[in-house]
């Protein structure tokens, strides 16, 4: 089936011309909440849209394979910099108890 429609129309053949739009509608649960969230810390939402894309550009394996290449060259390094973060830890996790 081919759509010959207007791509800007805001409504298709099969939807009801009383039908809201996805981006007009209230929110409702988890959505509000984090919405109240994001309002209270300060954040807005086409910021935090704007972290999202940056993080789908992130390129991870890349990032991995300098991580692992900078452990296998100092073992040592990498051992005492995970435990100073066990230890850390353990101390936030302390103080919150």
């Amino acid at each position: 089936m081919i759509d010959n429609m207007n791509p800007t129309s805001q409504f298709h053949p099969y939807h009801r011309e009383t039908s809201v739009p996805v981006a007009e509608r209230p929110l409702s649960g988890l959505d509000r909440v984090l919405d109240n969230v994001l309002d209270r810390v300060g954040i807005d939402p086409t910021s935090l849209r704007s972290v999202r894309d940056q993080l789908k550009n992130l390129k991870l394996n890349q990032s991995f394979g300098k991580v692992r290449a900078y452990a296998k060259a100092n073992p040592g390094k990498m051992l005492g910099g995970l435990a100073a973060l066990a230890i850390g830890l353990g101390v936030m996790r302390a103080r919150r108890l």
